[in-house]
């Protein structure tokens, strides 16, 4: 005589054998809701549980996340290593906006220079107020 398996046991050999949550409900008969929490202990079993926490949290920008993967494997750039990758892209975009501004500044002062005018001109984007002192 065999020992019937539990239900949670029932359903980790399921989702073992590649099965997925919705299958796994309708097998056993559950609420998804007890098939979702036998899916989460599943995947806590086999050292997952960080790959489900990352979806549940990111799900909605999954297709925004996945060209990064592309990115890693088209350049070699481990794990370990896109934190270092994304540092510099964020410098990159830094200096950019550095080098607008000063570029501003620059046009601001040949502009000073090649006028009449001994007004200083200001550049654009300043609050309200630097512009009524004028």
């Amino acid at each position: 005589m065999t020992k019937k398996l539990s239900l949670s046991s029932q359903a980790f050999t399921l989702f073992k054998e590649g099965k997925k949550l919705d299958e796994v409900k309708v097998l056993l008969d559950i609420p998804f809701k007890k098939a979702k929490t036998f899916w989460k202990q599943h995947l806590e079993s086999i050292k997952m549980e960080d790959c489900y926490q990352f979806y549940e949290i990111w799900q909605n920008d999954l297709p925004i996340l996945l060209p990064i993967t592309n990115f890693m494997k088209r350049n070699n750039v481990s794990g370990t290593n896109i934190v270092n990758v994304l540092r510099t892209a964020n410098n990159v975009i830094n200096l950019r906006v550095e080098l607008k501004r000063l570029e501003q500044m620059k046009n601001n002062y040949l502009l000073n220079q090649n006028t009449n005018y001994h007004q200083q001109i200001l550049p654009l984007g300043l609050p309200k107020y630097c512009y009524e002192q004028l």
